[in-house]
């Protein structure tokens, strides 16, 4: 079966495109699947990691998927973030340091993820941040990992990828899951089997609200990313089946998307036109970011 994947950027159309393939092959077993690039002029590397959750569901059902008519220039950035080496091609380096490559983690494999971070997360345009925030920004991007490796019962794991756009001035880091949703936690957790993808965004991200269960960590660690990234003019995406969010300075949305993306991902978008530097409100007298 042949699937044209088309342009994907980091938008709602890039994220429909996904599950669109997704839904085409829903049903498959044993089967072959190649993933035609021929008419896609664009592809936005971070969104490898939405793209390989249809690509971990399909091999875990044993269908072999490949991909094929990749242009050259889409090829080599998908080797320097080393997406392609899940296809057994080699992967090139990134002399200008513009990519956080393509990772497959575990689940509970948290301190790896941190020390992936650690690695990775430095310049890629950046805006300057005091030590303090930047851990404290790091610890919020651990504790979306945490909140999927808990909740989302992906057989396949966590898959990350960041990619810096110096021409576009942003900087897009992506983790995604090929889980049951977070509309299927906030169904099991409220009884109401009717919450829609939607709904159960919304329900999500009021502060307080959470499918935690004993001591294990709740929400999805967000505020203090939504306060950077309101001030510093970026963008916050999350997907999840049917439900699109966006947030960004201008306010947030929420809208049905027209295909089920099996799974959920976080987008978190850096403006790197900013020059201002940010640090802790503790750092001087409250406890929230300046």
């Amino acid at each position: 079966m042949k699937l044209e994947v088309g342009t994907i950027r980091s938008n709602m159309d890039g994220f429909n495109r996904i599950a669109r393939i997704a839904k085409e092959t829903r049903n498959m077993l044993l089967d072959s699947i190649d993933l035609d690039f021929s008419g896609c002029r664009f592809f936005e590397a971070n969104m490898v990691a939405p793209l390989y959750v249809v690509i971990a569901r399909l091999r875990n059902e044993l269908n072999d998927v490949s991909i094929q008519n990749v242009s050259s220039e889409i090829e080599r950035i998908l080797k320097k973030n080393h997406f392609f080496t899940v296809f057994n091609m080699a992967s090139i380096p990134d002399n200008n340091q513009t990519t956080l490559p393509f990772k497959i983690f575990k689940l509970h494999a948290g301190e790896q993820f941190y020390d992936y971070l650690e690695s990775y997360m430095k310049g890629r345009g950046i805006p300057r941040m005091t030590e303090a925030l930047t851990k404290r920004f790091r610890q919020s991007l651990v504790e979306i990992f945490l909140n999927a490796s808990i909740h989302s019962d992906s057989a396949s794991g966590i898959f990350a990828c960041g990619q810096f756009f110096p021409q576009k001035h942003r900087f897009d880091f992506t983790i995604a899951d090929a889980g049951i949703g977070i509309r299927e936690n906030v169904r099991r957790y409220t009884g109401n089997k009717k919450v829609s993808s939607c709904s159960a965004i919304n329900w999500a991200l009021i502060e307080g609200n959470t499918t935690k269960t004993g001591r294990q960590p709740g929400g999805l660690g967000l505020k203090l990313i939504k306060d950077f990234i309101r001030m510093n003019e970026g963008k916050l995406q999350i997907v999840s089946r049917f439900g699109y969010y966006e947030f960004s300075a201008s306010g947030d949305a929420i809208e049905k998307m027209d295909h089920d993306f099996p799974g959920t991902s976080v987008n978190i978008e850096i403006n790197t036109q900013d020059t201002n530097s940010y640090c802790l409100k503790t750092e001087l007298s409250s406890d929230d970011i300046f």
